[in-house]
């Protein structure tokens, strides 16, 4: 088997593991798309928004890799459900930044709390030394990713 065709088989092997690991994350299923009355983007949302500290929608939009219509939909569906508040920016009023309400800081935590649960249980039989490694090595795949001139930027 020559270098070309063994590199074919090895991002076959790939792209099917992202394939499967997609499905087991429960992403193709639309129940699984709901956690605690959001949707996973809106969880996101939550997530980024919590990291952030005034958080622009278009800043918010770059972190997620959507577009910021799609974003600005999801984010108006949360300051409905009051679990997000729009405020003026600090230093351009014409723009605003992106809080979470107490009820979305609690809502974020339960999540959270839900997450970390759900992935301690995945990694339970997993040795440390493993977990370890496992750690290093999503970290570099994100990086990789986020350096690709193809995966991971919002449509256009």
């Amino acid at each position: 088997m020559d270098k070309n065709s063994n590199k074919t088989q090895n991002m076959q092997e790939m792209r099917h593991l992202f394939v499967v690991l997609s499905r087991q994350f429960g992403l193709l299923q639309k129940e699984s798309s709901q956690c605690c009355g959001v949707t996973t983007i809106q969880s996101h949302i939550l997530y980024e928004i919590k990291q952030g500290y005034h958080m622009t929608l278009n800043q918010l939009a770059q972190r997620l890799c959507l577009d910021n219509s799609t974003t600005s939909r999801h984010v108006h569906g949360l300051v409905e459900k009051e679990y997000v508040v729009r405020l003026p920016h600090p230093e351009d009023r014409r723009y605003v930044t992106l809080e979470l309400s107490e009820k979305g800081k609690k809502l974020e935590e339960e999540i959270t709390e839900m997450m970390t649960t759900s992935i301690m249980d995945m990694f339970k039989d997993l040795p440390e030394d493993k977990m370890t490694s496992m750690r290093t090595e999503i970290k570099d795949l994100t990086e990789i990713m986020r350096k690709s001139d193809i995966c991971c930027y919002p449509p256009f």
